[in-house]
């Protein structure tokens, strides 16, 4: 039997400048599982439910209180874009402006540390 996949915001340590790190786990896992069924024929269905799971995931970081002054008042919007050549789709974020630079200084400090 194969044991659930935890969750970012159930760990214990989900609090200050670790919350942004375990948002962003846990908003790539969300969109993946939102769209695990889509193919570029039917996208446009799946993007709804996408969005209502992005929604009710920033509420609960906010609920939390995980860190206050990363995710109170934010919000990120999904959209399906087709590629440049046309052929594909591509599923884009809108992140608002601050938390957006919140999470490329958390991917920056993240990359310096790994080099």
């Amino acid at each position: 039997m194969n044991k659930p996949e935890n969750w970012g915001y159930e760990h214990p340590e989900v609090v200050g400048p670790n919350a942004l790190m375990f948002f962003t786990w846990d908003l790539s896992k969300t969109i993946e599982i939102a769209f695990k069924e889509a193919d570029p024929e039917n996208i446009e269905q799946y993007l709804n439910v996408a969005q209502s799971s992005i929604d009710a995931l920033l509420q609960k970081y906010v609920e939390l209180k995980a860190a206050p002054d990363i995710f109170e008042g934010q919000s990120i919007k999904l959209r399906v874009d087709r590629t440049d050549s046309g052929e594909g789709l591509l599923i884009a974020l809108q992140t608002s402006e601050a938390l957006e630079e919140k999470i490329i200084a958390m991917q920056n400090r993240t990359q310096a540390g790994h080099s």
